[in-house]
């Protein structure tokens, strides 16, 4: 993924520095600002801004223009150090504000994650400590990918890619995987699930400890010993019902009280009967009653009506006079007869009043021999309810007597057989709530076994996931090859045990012939190895287009290289080597080199002279 840096500019000053495409070199005496203007490059890059000079804090931000891909970016950093400091990004079609790496409710992502998704690159948590995948996982950053595009002068000749940092040494090499396919998406997400399950179960485990530690020395402690007792209550119950049901069965089967229970069912049952006819003719009788006053009162209406020779229609019907229901005005309309549903006349001839009147005594006469009727079906059905009441009282009054003359005898048996059932019944029930509990652990146990089996299988997963063996060797031979000759094409010292110079597969750090890295005393050899390293890094990924973005940064390539002997040799074979890949791949790789002395075949490359008379940032 191509990434170049078009320009830099100190916001509050005048000063702007562009670059090219390939080689480009910053030099000047110490401490004229060069490391300076390297971190502001960084910074743009979504680099730490906690190293800057009192004099790089008056700059009031970073202005730079970048290419990703196709891509020209212009970026707008404020020199702050807070985690949520808004950067503008624009191109010529869009414009964003995005926080640096904190938190912003509005926004959908920081710059440090829009970084890494521009650039390609994916976007992993990986374990804090990788021997225990189940360890707390931390994300792979910006910073983190392009530690192995960059070189500082803190670090050069002394460490590489900040190896000697517990912290970031981790990342460094989970970096490393994830570039030569060693280390995957697919990897991470089976990772997650693998930490997951591992904590679970190591939280049932301990449950499954404590549990047993709970136990321990209570009635608890044995389980079989609590099925063997329930086992045993169980059967003592069952005896005991088989035993009180055979004594129902012997009262049962007596024929005597058996035939009672039949008559005292039928007395029950027909008494029952009795009462319920009983209100039935009651409520008949109080309906027929109503019923006979309100035609008295219409009868005396119309016998006035019919004296003064006036309508009837003041009269309000509340029962029906013919049927006896009940009977409301709402339920026909105002210009009709709610009792007959007819239109009403507005008078009624005398003739026809003496026919209603005529009517109504005979519905009169009607109702008062039914309520006769039912006043006489009321008292004979009294004297049947109290004859049927008395016949059940007497049956009753026999049955229990048969019963209690049965029971007496074993009385005191019944009595044991049912406190004896009360209480094997609470043991059954206090074994049974035992043995819910030892349910529960028995769920735990399922529990784990199924997690074991699921981390097992993502063990496997894992291995399985791991880059295709092949393709990974073949990448890391090409950087092997690639290390080696960078090396060897910067004249070093001639020493060491082994023929190559190799990349050790356990650490991932470079060996010179066999030494490794944190042997090596000189700090102008580990310069030259890990410059090597770097390049060894972009030209790899670039041949395999493993991702990694195509940017180069060195800051102090010179300040271990001595001035005597064939130090300078090696220096001008460093840069000659780097104006070589500059011709090769200057489209697609930028290199932007800070030093403090530069040899003629690299000054034509030189984008900014610093002096002490010109300094970088003037104040």
């Amino acid at each position: 993924m191509r990434l170049r840096i078009n320009y830099i500019a100190l916001g509050g000053t005048s000063r702007k520095v562009s670059f090219k495409p390939g080689l480009n070199i910053i030099t000047g005496p110490i401490a004229s600002g060069k490391t300076t203007l390297f971190r502001f490059i960084r910074c743009i890059l979504g680099g730490s801004l906690d190293d800057l000079t009192p004099e790089a804090r008056t700059v009031v931000a970073a202005l730079g223009e970048m290419v990703i891909g196709e891509t020209t970016y212009s970026v707008i950093r404020p020199i702050v150090t807070t985690r949520n400091a808004p950067i503008d990004i624009a191109t010529k079609n869009m414009a964003v504000r995005l926080p640096l790496s904190g938190n912003d409710s509005e926004a959908r992502q920081t710059y440090l994650q829009w970084l890494l998704e521009t650039l390609e690159l994916p976007r992993l948590q990986v374990p804090s400590a990788p021997t225990k995948p189940e360890s707390e996982p931390t994300p792979v950053s910006i910073r983190d990918y392009l530690s192995y595009c960059t070189l500082t002068q803190a670090e050069i000749g002394e460490e590489i890619f900040s190896h000697k940092d517990p912290i970031r040494n981790i990342k460094r090499k989970y970096v490393f995987e994830i570039i030569y396919g060693i280390y995957n998406v697919e990897m991470a997400q089976i990772q997650d699930e693998l930490r997951d399950v591992q904590v679970e179960l190591r939280e049932l485990k301990n449950q499954d400890r404590l549990f047993y530690q709970f136990l321990k020395d209570t009635v608890l402690e044995n389980r079989a010993d609590i099925e063997r007792k329930l086992k045993i209550a169980l059967e003592n119950l069952e005896n005991i019902e088989s035993d009180i049901l055979k004594m129902n069965k012997v009262l049962e089967s007596t024929a005597q009280s058996a035939q009672l229970k039949t008559s005292a069912f039928s007395a029950e049952t027909e008494v029952q009967k009795l009462i319920n006819e009983l209100e039935t003719e009651k409520r008949s009788a109080e309906d027929i009653g109503r019923l006979s006053a309100q035609l008295q009162t219409q009868a005396s209406r119309i016998t006035k009506s019919i004296v003064a020779e006036k309508h009837l229609g003041d009269i309000d019907f509340v029962i029906c006079p013919r049927c006896g229901n009940a009977v409301a005005s709402e339920r026909a309309e105002e210009e009709k007869c709610y009792l007959c549903l007819q239109v009403i006349k507005p008078e009624l001839s005398h003739q026809s009043l003496i026919e209603e009147q005529a009517r109504i005594e005979a519905q009169l006469q009607e109702a008062e021999e039914l309520l006769v009727s039912r006043q006489n079906n009321i008292v004979q059905l009294k004297k049947e309810l109290s004859a049927k009441q008395d016949e059940e009282y007497r049956i009753k009054k026999e049955l229990d007597f048969q019963t209690r003359a049965f029971v007496s005898p074993y009385a005191s048996q019944i009595a044991f057989l049912a406190t004896k059932r009360a209480e094997v019944k609470i043991d059954v029930d206090k074994y049974n709530e035992y043995l819910k509990i030892f349910q529960k652990f028995d769920q735990v146990q399922k529990k784990v076994n199924e997690l074991e089996m699921r981390k097992e299988d993502l063990q496997q997963q894992l291995e399985a996931a791991m880059g295709k063996e092949e393709t990974v060797k073949s990448r890391i031979d090409y950087l092997n090859e690639q290390y080696n000759n960078t090396l060897e094409g910067f004249r070093p010292p001639l020493f060491g045990e082994q023929k190559n110079s190799i990349i050790d597969r356990r650490t991932y750090l470079p060996e010179y012939h066999g030494r490794r890295f944190d042997e090596i005393s000189s700090p102008g050899l580990a310069t030259l190895v890990s410059v090597a390293y770097l390049i060894a890094h972009q030209k790899t990924s670039i041949h395999f287009n493993l991702g990694l973005p195509n940017i180069l940064l060195i800051d102090g390539l010179s300040e271990h290289l001595g001035k005597e002997g064939f130090d300078p040799e090696r220096q001008e074979a460093v840069y000659q080597y780097l104006i070589q890949m500059s011709e090769e791949l200057g489209d697609i790789l930028q290199i932007i080199i800070v030093d403090n002395e530069v040899p003629a075949i690299a000054r034509k490359f030189i984008r900014l002279e610093l002096s002490e008379s010109e300094r970088l940032i003037t104040i």
